[in-house]
């Protein structure tokens, strides 16, 4: 999937970049075993502390006390922001618990929000992943390109 993305954003001559959370960089991982990515990969931030999200990322300190990190506000905000610090054609932000550890009843382990922007538009979208914590990671990252692939073709 990382090679198809790869593709078209270097057809589509685009940029990309990625605030990563629960995933820890692996987003942008998968995109760099792509050989030539530094066509379209211009960095990332992994961003697991709020304080670092505030500071380096600059999700506002309201949304995170209002709303939580793991959040759609927040993965929101996240997404903007890369795009933006990095003026990229397109920022994905991701926020979730991949756990064992972290949950609770309201949200659950495997709760992630992933988003995509360019300039136009923002989407972002909640989802309840299961699996082993390497599981939900994989699964964000997987539903990430998928984003970024349908992003890229409707424009």
């Amino acid at each position: 999937m990382e090679k198809i993305v790869g593709d078209l954003l270097r057809e589509k001559k685009l940029t990309i970049s990625c605030a990563e959370s629960c995933t820890g960089g692996l987003l942008t991982s998968n995109l760099t075993d792509v050989a030539g990515s530094s066509d379209y990969v211009k960095g990332s931030i992994v961003v697991y502390s709020n304080e670092i999200k505030i500071s380096a990322l600059h999700v506002k300190e309201e949304t995170l006390k209002n709303f939580g990190a793991v959040s759609y506000e927040t993965a929101c905000e996240m997404t903007k922001n890369i795009r933006e610090l990095f003026k990229t054609d397109i920022g994905v932000g991701i926020t979730g618990i991949a756990g064992p550890g972290g949950s609770s009843k309201e949200k659950p382990v495997g709760l992630v929000y992933i988003g995509v922007s360019d300039k136009n538009k923002i989407d972002v979208q909640k989802f309840n992943f299961s699996g082993t914590r390497t599981e939900i990671k994989n699964k964000s990252v997987d539903t990430a390109l998928k984003m970024i692939q349908n992003l890229i073709e409707q424009n």
